[in-house]
């Protein structure tokens, strides 16, 4: 599902020029700003009474990486865009029913010697439903 996911983000032109860089976390430590990194944060497999639909609900995370506020909220804005589907649409093999943004975290650190520079970073929470299993072999 990560990689349906990275290929239906990328799959936006602005997306992708703003921000081609994406990783499973954790990213490369010499990985190129600004970037992403996924991550599923938690699943479970939801049975609907009276469906034939076996889903999982989950909940994934994305951290911005950027060298400007500007930049990271841009890209924000851009997957919040992207991200909050409420009609089915394909991601790889799996069929996707809903995704709807949950929360955005300003989790940047300044650096550890005391001065006033960091990398920007925002994280991302997004709820996802899908189908089980996949479309497609």
């Amino acid at each position: 599902m990560k990689a349906g996911l990275k290929s239906y983000i990328l799959a936006d032109t602005a997306i992708a020029a703003a921000c081609p860089n994406v990783f499973s976390f954790p990213a490369p430590q010499d990985a190129s700003k600004p970037y992403m990194m996924l991550s599923r944060v938690s699943e479970s497999i939801q049975n609907l009474i009276g469906s034939s639909l076996n889903i999982y609900e989950e909940t994934w995370q994305i951290d911005i990486i950027a060298s400007t506020d500007l930049s990271a909220e841009a890209i924000k804005e851009l997957l919040i865009t992207r991200l909050n589907i409420a009609d089915r649409v394909e991601m790889g093999s799996y069929t996707v029913y809903s995704c709807t943004f949950t929360n955005c975290l300003e989790t940047t650190a300044l650096e550890m010697d005391g001065g006033e520079t960091a990398d920007i970073r925002k994280t991302l929470e997004f709820s996802m439903i899908r189908d089980r299993t996949a479309t497609t072999p």
